[in-house]
């Protein structure tokens, strides 16, 4: 076909004339941690592809794990690649083109994109899925609201690989609901004493004004949960009254009304339970958490409508229905039996998500605090309803983890989720879909079904080719939800990615963040319904699989042994990527992750886009402080900071004379060496020296303007601002200081971070690097 033999052509043409998108590089030395912000492989599609000049799909949106994609099956096992997409349909701060009207393929209900084609003078088009031929419908080419003929290829459907519709009533079972939010507060002794409802409640109080309630429909409700349930009455005009529940066997709603209140109508009632919360429960004695009943009590309060059930817990559920029974841990970490730890109690809490989900509810679930809480039981509740798991074990009102919780938590519940929707992805003939990752509930074989929808929120594909594919696959993706204004509407993703025959093509073309993503996610998954062995097992197999199918098809030592590892240039942050996500604390092998810590490590994974995932939370970036450029830490005149050089993830590079800093988005580590010039420390953060330990990093500027003598502080800010910014503000990290010859606690946490070093857990880049060449020279894999 003509795309095929355009993409095998080109790979051809660009190895001769030698361009480095087409190289084959060795795998020796320092790894090129630069290639982690390059753009995926560019995907040759032959001229007339698409039917008008229009945007192509950005990689933020979606994105393939092969650019040119096997033509057969066979190609596909040969190559041993992954073939699967990464969708994130809601990408924070997106501006997405509205078209006018709905116009579908009559048969595989695909809809109208750039990549069809019109024929019969225009009165016609085939649809790029199924091939089908579709007339075009009367008004295409008509305004109705200006009675005026407009232009068709000004389209936003047509000129837009991304577009949006608002949804028409057949679209809708029911009318559009309103955001509403039950927030479940844990107030029981062991909250009490972390000082949680107060800073929960607080928390609630600063965000109110941030959640979405265009249209003045939002609605909120309060829930203190101990062995009892303390409800709120927030009648407008009136005192709000606490009502307490003590038999919560069978549980029955204190009030008929005004419990789920109209934010706008009940504010200043709302205001008053907030600011009062902390001080009404602050020596509360009371053990015991009766989180099932209360969820029971959210679910009536939320039957009719769907909405969020946000569950903040700083001790087990042990009171009435799904409770949880204590497991002990310490002995099983590092073990066999830790990977039982990773299973829920029962299966309680996945039906009552199921359950939820049904009725377009989705939970968020926090836990704050050191107790075991079951973590791996009652989060099922946020990965089955398509909602977040966030986790404090350091909280403690005052301190700094209660600083970054009321900052990560604001901004979870400021961000304008879709609502109650469903997620279905098509592809061309021959292309099945056939796993799906992420945190959703799977209402038939092809059917996501998402009561919430957060900004930035992946959800992975896995393929498979179940015949000859033609020159060009397509890929759909379809999102049905309600916005936070009201309004119900359906998001369209629409790919083109060339076939090949070709398997060279296949290896240059692959996109290795995106396969390093689906790999991760797939290794989690099988974690958590398998064993935490079988999934370090899987992911190394598949990335030794993936380099022995190079070396066998695409290099000249295709049989014998080679003395040096070779990859695509494509790939060749594969290695590195795989030995990341091996140190993770998600699958990290010993007995030092903690099954919450793990729990929530997993969730993330599951959850992130690639550009996210794999920088800087698998590889994080480190910066050497004390030797910036000039212009480091500045804006360079288009309102985008200046970032330093990337340094390499080893020890080797923390020279003794330097400050460094270590960034992973979930936390912040400022080394500072042994002979550090105390000046520079004062230049940094306003003293001469600074103790290891957590760390509250200053600003010292004088309004965003430099002061004298602490310049440095105000570009070391103005950095760390400006990689809050590349993670879209979901991490407000704590910082640490590790000395040289500091804390030992802060040093290992160190180790684990720079993955290119040795450590108990795993061997170091160079290490591992040997063990694959010798491995796939022995052809042990």
């Amino acid at each position: 076909g003509q795309g095929q033999g355009q993409v095998d052509g080109l790979t051809q043409q660009f190895g001769q004339m030698g361009m480095a998108e087409f190289q084959t590089v060795v795998l020796n030395g320092r790894p090129d941690l630069a290639a982690l912000d390059e753009t995926p492989p560019a995907m040759r599609l032959a001229p007339g592809t698409m039917c008008v000049a229009a945007s192509e799909c950005a990689p933020r949106f979606q994105r393939s794990t092969l650019n040119a994609v096997p033509r057969t099956d066979k190609l596909l096992k040969k190559t041993r690649l992954p073939l699967g997409l990464l969708v994130t349909p809601v990408c924070a701060d997106d501006d997405v083109a509205v078209a006018p009207d709905i116009v579908r393929c009559r048969r595989c209900r695909t809809y109208i994109n750039p990549f069809v084609a019109f024929t019969d003078g225009g009165r016609r088009w085939r649809c790029n899925m199924c091939g089908l031929s579709n007339d075009v419908p009367l008004t295409f080419d008509y305004d109705s609201a200006t009675q005026t003929q407009k232009d068709r290829w000004a389209r936003a459907d047509l000129r837009n690989a991304v577009v949006e519709f608002v949804a028409p009533l057949e679209y809708m079972v029911r009318p559009p609901m309103p955001p509403a939010y039950v927030f479940l507060i844990d107030v029981s002794y062991a909250s009490a004493q972390l000082g949680a409802p107060g800073v929960v409640a607080q928390t609630i109080r600063d965000t109110l004004d941030q959640l979405p309630d265009a249209d003045g429909r939002t609605r909120v409700a309060i829930i203190g949960v101990d062995a009892q349930l303390h409800f709120f009455q927030m009648r407008t005009g009136a005192e709000p009254q606490q009502l307490v529940v003590g038999d919560v066997d069978d549980v029955v709603l204190p009030a008929p009304s005004d419990l789920l209140v109209n934010l706008s109508d009940a504010r200043s009632s709302l205001d008053i339970v907030l600011e009062r919360f902390g001080a009404m429960f602050s020596n509360n004695h009371g053990v015991g958490n009766a989180l099932g009943p209360a969820i029971r009590a959210a679910q009536q309060m939320l039957g009719g409508i769907g909405g969020r059930i946000v569950a903040i817990m700083a001790s087990p559920p042990t009171t009435g229905e799904g409770l949880v029974e204590p497991r002990a841990e310490g002995r099983d970490l590092g073990t066999p039996r830790e990977s039982e730890l990773l299973r829920a109690q029962g299966t309680w809490y996945k039906n009552v998500a199921a359950d939820c989900s049904r009725a377009q509810i989705a939970f968020d679930t926090v836990f704050v605090g050191q107790q075991a809480m079951d973590v791996a039981t009652v989060g099922g509740l946020a990965r089955y309803t398509g909602g977040t798991l966030l986790h404090y074990p350091a909280f403690m009102a005052g301190r700094p983890e209660a600083v970054r919780f009321s900052s990560e938590f604001g901004q979870h519940l400021a961000g304008a989720a879709g609502l109650e929707a469903v997620l279905r992805v098509r592809a061309s003939k021959g292309l099945r879909m056939s796993a799906y990752y992420g945190h959703f509930f799977l209402r038939s074989l092809d059917l996501l079904a998402l009561p919430s929808v957060d900004p930035g929120r992946c959800y992975a594909v896995d393929l498979e080719i179940d015949e000859t594919l033609p020159p060009v696959v397509y890929f759909q993706t379809a999102l049905l939800h309600t916005t936070a204004l009201g309004e119900r509407r359906i998001r369209v993703v629409t790919q083109a990615v060339p076939t090949t025959d070709n398997a060279h093509s296949v290896f240059h073309h692959a996109d290795q963040s995106a396969i390093a993503a689906l790999l991760a996610k797939k290794a989690v998954d099988r974690a958590l319904s398998a064993r935490l062995e079988d999934a370090r097992e899987a992911l190394q197999h598949k990335t030794l699989e993936i380099l022995g199918a190079f070396k066998t098809l695409c290099t000249q030592a295709s049989s014998g042994a080679a003395t040096q590892l070779q990859a695509p240039r494509a790939l060749r942050l594969l290695p590195l990527l795989t030995l990341a996500t091996l140190k993770h604390p998600a699958l990290r092998g010993g007995n030092n992750v903690r099954v919450a810590d793990r729990i929530a490590a997993m969730s993330l994974v599951l959850t992130l886009p690639p550009e996210t995932l794999l920088q800087p939370l698998l590889v994080p970036r480190v910066y050497a402080l004390h030797e910036l450029e000039p212009n480091v830490g500045l804006d360079d005149g288009s309102g985008s900071v200046v970032m330093p050089q990337l340094l390499p993830l080893s020890a080797e590079v923390l020279a003794p004379r330097g400050v460094f800093l270590v960034y992973s988005g979930a936390d912040a580590i400022l080394w500072v060496g042994r002979d550090v010039d105390p000046s520079m420390i004062a230049s940094l953060v306003g003293e001469p020296h600074v103790q290891s330990g957590v760390f509250t990093f200053p600003d010292l500027s004088d309004n965003g303007s430099p002061r004298p003598g602490f310049e440095l502080n105000m570009r070391t800010n103005n950095l760390l601002r400006a990689l809050s910014l590349l993670c879209h503000g979901m991490w407000a990290p704590p910082m640490f200081v590790c000395r040289e010859d500091g804390d030992q606690q802060v040093r290992l946490l160190l180790a684990q971070r720079l993955v290119e070093d040795m450590d108990t857990a795993a061997p170091s880049y160079s290490q591992f690097l040997n063990q694959m060449r010798d491995k796939i020279n022995r052809g042990s894999f």
